[in-house]
């Protein structure tokens, strides 16, 4: 409280001073990660049977990249098992040095990742680019088969095969009749017919359509398969 002493300015004059106190809060959020996936179908690998499938997933820290970005203390990862679903926390790091994690998704290895970075204070960035991988279905079938009763090679079966959901298959023999079909993927045909009797020695026809797991979901082979088998006792 004060005054000038001045005429025509009120006198006493009051000043409420203030005070402030604040800290300051980091809320922008660092730069997305950079991301690649790679896995058995970039190695030119065979599936097997009781092989463990997986996705590996490696990215860039964003500090490396990205001007704007000097905080990162770990990331999250997402996944979707097609594409256009939703994606999914599926995990996530202990700190900002681990740049690789591996996924085992239930069925196959296809679907859709993205990784994002955060910081001190929990800001999270954007999705890095979406990154979806395929499956890479393989399916291969013999042209013969000996169901004898000698405890070798009795069942016709394909070769071990890779992300095939089902077929439709269809067994001829040679006056056009249909003598088996199923839409098992192992097949283990038996050399019956559709009434359980042996069928004898002899080229048989079939035709196979495939049905593949794909990122898209399930689709049909671009091609039906079709041959000759050859029924040997």
């Amino acid at each position: 409280a004060g005054s000038y002493g001045i005429a025509n300015v009120p006198s006493p004059l009051l000043n409420d001073s203030q005070e402030a106190c604040a800290v300051p809060i980091d809320n922008v959020a660092p730069c997305p990660p950079e991301l690649g996936v790679r896995n058995i179908c970039n190695e030119n690998v065979t599936c097997q049977e009781g092989e463990t499938l997986f996705n590996t997933l490696e990215w860039i820290n964003p500090m490396e990249i990205c001007e704007k970005t000097d905080d990162v203390v770990y990331y999250k990862i997402y996944y979707a098992p097609f594409e256009g679903d939703e994606f999914v926390l599926i995990g996530s790091t202990d700190d900002s040095g681990t740049t690789t994690f591996l996924h085992e998704p239930e069925r196959g290895i296809a679907g859709c990742y993205a990784v994002t970075a955060l910081d001190t204070f929990d800001n999270e960035s954007d999705f890095s680019p979406i990154i979806c991988v395929d499956n890479c279905p393989s399916y291969v079938l013999p042209n013969a088969f000996t169901p004898n009763d000698d405890g070798a090679n009795e069942l016709f079966e394909p070769y071990p095969f890779c992300f095939i959901e089902s077929i439709d298959m269809n067994i001829f023999n040679r006056w056009g009749e249909l003598v088996y079909q199923t839409s098992d993927p192992n097949i283990n045909w038996n050399g019956e017919n559709l009434q359980g009797r042996r069928l004898p020695s002899g080229t048989y026809y079939y035709t196979c359509k495939v049905y593949e797991q794909r990122v898209t979901g399930i689709v049909p082979a671009p091609e039906v398969l079709s041959g000759y088998i050859d029924i040997i006792r």
